[in-house]
């Protein structure tokens, strides 16, 4: 998706798009995809200065004031997908959002029911980090699908998105770049409820509103992609028997964008050493190529962590990292063949004997 601009022509008005609200000058709370889901103002106002023209401003709620702030929609059947779906928004934190506030709930549909769906920026950690969270209800009960951490800062304009394949898999998107989830295959599509959709905060008290600044909302039908690239192991093993010879993992990286990929770089290490760099050719949208890195066998048997990092050219000039890991295991020894003793009584020092004389 061409999330880095604002969505104009089939992004915004496609038979994929559910609601899409950009909260821009004349169309304030319009549905911007057409599909006439127009949201109402509760508490919160219309900024000028969004990611993309306007947006909503949202402000604190519990506990420094339990009321609604949000842009709110109608409750409609076509706000609950009936499998995949992608929500998407960007945020920009005021310094409201410190270390002393508690969750804030960018979207609800789901409140205390197990129905629809919930997307939260949850709490500062210690170290200021904060994880995102989705909560989806099936009906009987609900699942929570968890980020990794990051720091959001205030003055910061960042990209969120949570897909749902609507089998049980949930992934979440920062910036462009894979940012954690789950996978729960007994799953199926969410249950749909009877909430309107809150924008900014929570749908009743507590109030969770979220303080800061909200552009571009989106809802989808379908697992939406918002990765420049992909870099993925395509080889069928990460285990080896150590002084294995001619052990190499094959690696593919596949343009995702809608333009062709000029030349990048993509640096492979393992356990931060043995780094080697592939220049990759131009690639056409959705066109892959491989590479093979060789492994290092004659380390000692352990896990070791494999960093790949794309480096893209201008305009992006950016890197993009992706982490797996390596298992060595160690060799059989020669001519030997493996025996575990079990219940040895009194010990291995009192049975030494004993054990060698039946032959161990």
């Amino acid at each position: 998706e061409p999330w880095s601009a604002e969505y104009a022509g089939d992004d915004a008005t496609g038979t994929h798009v559910i609601g899409l609200w950009q909260f821009n000058a004349g169309a304030e709370t319009a549905d911007a995809s057409g599909r006439g889901h127009d949201a109402t103002l509760q508490g919160a106002a219309i900024g000028a200065e969004g990611r993309f023209g306007g947006c909503l401003e949202c402000f604190p709620g519990w506990p420094v004031e339990d009321k609604p702030h949000r842009a709110q929609v109608p409750n409609h059947p076509a706000l609950s997908p009936s499998g995949a779906f992608t929500l998407e928004l960007w945020i920009r934190p005021k310094d409201q959002l410190d270390e002393k506030y508690p969750d804030s709930f960018l979207l609800d549909k789901k409140y205390v029911a197990h129905d629809d769906y919930q997307l939260i920026l949850g709490a500062a950690d210690k170290s200021g980090n904060r994880i995102l969270q989705a909560n989806l209800g099936f009906g009987a009960d609900s699942q929570t699908y968890y980020s990794q951490p990051s720091r959001f800062e205030p003055g910061r304009w960042r990209h969120i998105a949570f897909t749902y394949d609507g089998a049980g898999a949930g992934r979440f998107f920062l910036d462009g770049r894979s940012w954690g989830g789950g996978e729960f295959p007994a799953r199926k599509a969410i249950s749909p409820g009877k909430h309107l959709l809150s924008i900014g905060d929570r749908i009743g008290s507590y109030y969770h509103g979220f303080p800061g600044f909200i552009d571009q909302v989106r809802i989808s039908s379908g697992v939406r992609e918002f990765r420049r690239v992909r870099l993925e192991q395509v080889s069928d093993r990460r285990v080896f028997v150590r002084q294995e010879p001619e052990v190499r993992l094959k690696l593919a990286v596949t343009n995702l964008q809608r333009v062709p990929l000029a030349r990048a770089t993509v640096t492979v290490s393992l356990q931060g050493s043995g780094e080697r760099a592939f220049e990759l050719q131009d690639l056409a949208p959705g066109v892959a190529q491989t590479v093979e890195y060789p492994v290092d066998t004659s380390l000692r048997p352990d896990e070791y962590p494999v960093v790949l990092r794309l480096d893209l050219p201008e305009p992006q000039a950016e890197s993009l990292e992706e982490r797996l890991s390596v298992r060595l295991v160690p060799r059989r020894p020669p001519h030997q063949f493996p025996v575990l003793m079990w219940g040895i009584y009194g010990g291995v020092d009192e049975e030494a004997e004993r054990l060698q004389r039946i032959g161990f």
